[in-house]
């Protein structure tokens, strides 16, 4: 799409907790991680065997345990596993993803994992504040540190060069999106 850059865009959207929350977070987008690179994750370069090596897709959101996680956008509660396939829960734990029906983002999605509980089901409308579980520890974030790992994903593939050739992922930088809509900032 042109116009759009992997680092800088900036969805209009909400901050995702509360106002009156203790919160911190800091740009990890692309940061390296252990596991297998799917088609819709980002790498950070090739083992000598050529296998990619997986780089983090969002921005890490840490709180207090079961601190209430909102809905950033309006929009409809999608299934993961229907739109990224292989699905991986073990890696993302419990996940909430919206798809946005806003005209300013129509189509966007904003994915929440390791929550420790979900407060909506596939299908669900969701309007910006509704409260869609609380943060946790699930998947591979059981030993660390409460917090909502964060992504935003566009309604379009966007060619990244990466690990020495060019991949189409929907993945991009929620940091520039937190930032702007952070109520603290």
């Amino acid at each position: 799409m042109k116009g759009f850059a992997l680092r800088k865009t900036v969805v209009p959207m909400d901050f995702p907790l509360a106002r009156k929350v203790r919160y911190r977070y800091f740009s990890g987008f692309l940061e390296p991680r252990v596991g297998q690179v799917r088609w819709y994750n980002h790498a950070r370069g090739k083992t000598s065997d050529g296998t990619l090596l997986r780089a983090h897709d969002g921005v890490d959101i840490y709180a207090a345990m079961r601190t209430p996680l909102l809905a950033v956008v309006s929009g409809t509660i999608v299934d993961p596993a229907t739109v990224w396939k292989p699905w991986n829960p073990a890696r993302y734990g419990l996940t909430v993803v919206i798809q946005s029906g806003e005209p300013t983002s129509l189509g966007y999605r904003a994915l929440y994992a390791h929550l420790d509980s979900v407060a909506v089901k596939i299908g669900q409308h969701v309007e910006r504040g509704d409260v869609l579980g609380r943060l946790g520890i699930t998947g591979n974030a059981r030993r660390t540190n409460p917090h909502v790992h964060f992504e935003l994903r566009a309604p379009f593939l966007i060619p990244v060069r990466e690990a020495g050739s060019t991949r189409r992922l929907d993945a991009f930088d929620p940091y520039p999106s937190l930032v702007r809509a952070d109520p603290k900032r």
